[in-house]
């Protein structure tokens, strides 16, 4: 795992940029699997900056997502709305194939099977996640198998909290479910990159990089792939016993 400390949220949003632009420059048709929210808000400015300037492009690219809501596909906290309000709505150049979950329909199986085909059609270059205050990668909660493959995942109260905060959602309106990628989906990328910032992150960040590897943790997955970027700033590494500066 390689570990890149940054000084505060900035920083680690401009080295998660150039995370994802050195994988677009070295293959054009990378195929790029992201999350979203707080955690990527700044990087996915740069991208959509990087982009409307020439200075990046994604039309050979493909661009899938990592999760997506049990919700009707237009509420205002849904990955497809994130997704088109804060990058495809606001590019000037759109990727080869935008693939995107759908947390909407009733028969989810068949949802699932769709994009299973999908994941083996596009093997992913690179696999963009955060990292949940209880260790949750994508909808993976603790507890989570580390066999898991795609399913529709019941959010821990930690998330839903999450959720509600950056959405400004009453409780009622939050969403419970989601559909996400599992652990030996997201394991299987040639590269992860791995962002959090703030110190609500630092007990996670300090089981997912010093911890043992357990599904307390789903996050210390990641201590067995071979090729993670773990980027975060200095108040979530602040429980660190090392330095890895």
């Amino acid at each position: 795992m390689k570990i890149i400390q940054t000084k505060n949220y900035e920083e680690m949003s401009q080295k998660s940029y150039e995370v994802i632009k050195s994988v677009l420059d070295k293959k054009k048709d990378a195929v790029i699997n992201t999350t979203t929210g707080a955690s990527y808000d700044g990087t996915f400015e740069l991208l959509v900056k990087a982009i409307n300037n020439g200075e990046l492009s994604i039309k050979d690219a493909i661009i899938m997502n990592l999760d997506e809501y049990i919700a009707e596909r237009d509420k205002s906290f849904t990955v497809y709305t994130y997704m088109y309000n804060k990058f495809y709505d606001l590019i000037k150049e759109q990727p080869k194939l935008k693939a995107l979950l759908d947390g909407s329909l009733e028969d989810l199986q068949s949802e699932i099977k769709r994009y299973n085909q999908l994941l083996h059609q596009y093997p992913r270059d690179l696999q963009i996640v955060g990292l949940g205050v209880n260790g949750h990668l994508g909808a993976n909660e603790p507890g989570t198998s580390f066999d898991q493959r795609l399913f529709c995942a019941d959010s821990d109260e930690s998330t839903i909290q999450s959720t509600m905060g950056y959405h400004h959602l009453t409780r009622d309106e939050a969403p419970t479910q989601m559909l996400t990628l599992g652990l030996a989906d997201i394991i299987e990328s040639e590269t992860i990159l791995l962002t959090a910032s703030g110190t609500r992150k630092a007990q996670a960040v300090k089981e997912t990089i010093e911890g043992p590897l357990s599904t307390d943790c789903p996050a210390s997955i990641l201590q067995q792939h071979d090729n993670v970027i773990f980027i975060i700033d200095e108040e979530a590494a602040s429980l660190l016993t090392n330095d890895y500066r």
